[in-house]
């Protein structure tokens, strides 16, 4: 927990190189009034940062170099971005926006073409160059989604520190405490399955429970019971002003706690007690 103090590892998880290092000392050691050379070496650097180390003041010189990154900047353009993109999507006459296909299944969806004998080799040609189309450019509109959340989850809370890399495991720390974005597609199969036609009802007035069945049903090959920001889409075709409503009113004061049982590939089943946030996003 970083309100406390910190350490070499989440050293390590907040900062990206040397240079940031260094600015973050300079400014630390100008709002204490401490007259210091900031040492040459990494290992002092970073010893230098863990002595130094002050929650309220340290939090607020990160989110201003997080401010000044070039990630920052985009995501803050990003509703531009995500309004041109989608204007491009209709002008293309795309169709619904949704997911032509998932990576994971591209074999067995390419197969699926190649044996559908209503379709004449063209046209089986031209239906996967358009899917390929569908694909490359909500890949990229996601990427500008998330960069627009990230912006606007730092902008409205100034409890939360963001990294200044790109890290697995650690995105934000929120109130101090270390949190793994994850971005889902869906609430899970299993939640839709077992709530029916108003499962999105369901979901909206019970995220606590969104939450479990994430992490409930989660691939074992990604298995994870760490502290996660859960990014859930309820509606696929949403609008930036959508994304900005569900984001800014979202709680981050105290997290939800989640206790779920899981049961591995071994056929063992062990119960995990985790805390996460959860934002769904929807129209």
């Amino acid at each position: 927990m970083i309100r406390d103090s910190i350490n070499i590892n989440d050293i390590k998880k907040i900062f990206s190189n040397k240079k940031q290092k260094i600015k973050y000392l300079n400014e630390m050691y100008n709002i204490l009034g401490v007259i210091k050379t900031i040492p040459k070496s990494i290992d002092d650097i970073d010893n230098d940062i863990i002595s130094s180390w002050k929650y309220e003041i340290s939090t607020k010189i990160i989110r201003d170099l997080f401010k000044e990154s070039d990630k920052y900047k985009s995501g803050k353009s990003s509703d531009k971005a995500l309004k041109e993109m989608m204007k491009q999507w209709k002008d293309l006459n795309l169709g619904v926006f949704d997911w032509p296909f998932y990576p994971n299944a591209f074999d067995q969806h390419i197969h699926s073409i190649n044996v559908d004998k209503s379709l004449s080799e063209i046209e089986k040609d031209e239906k996967v160059k358009e899917e390929v189309v569908r694909f490359r450019r909500i890949k990229k509109i996601n990427t500008a989604r998330n960069d627009y959340i990230e912006y606007l989850i730092v902008e409205n809370n100034s409890h939360v520190t963001p990294t200044l890399k790109h890290n697995r495991g650690v995105d934000f720390y929120i109130n101090g405490y270390s949190f793994d974005q994850k971005v889902s597609r869906s609430v899970t199969k299993n939640f839709i399955n077992d709530f029916g036609p108003n499962w999105k009802d369901k979901a909206i007035k019970n995220p606590g429970l969104v939450a479990e069945y994430l992490y409930k049903y989660q691939d074992e090959a990604r298995f994870g019971y760490e502290s996660r920001l859960l990014i859930v889409y309820l509606d696929e075709d949403i609008s930036e002003k959508d994304i900005e409503n569900c984001v800014k009113n979202v709680n981050f004061r105290i997290p939800k706690h989640i206790s779920f049982e899981y049961k591995h590939s071994n056929g063992e089943v062990k119960k995990y007690d985790v805390d996460c946030y959860i934002i769904l996003l929807r129209k």
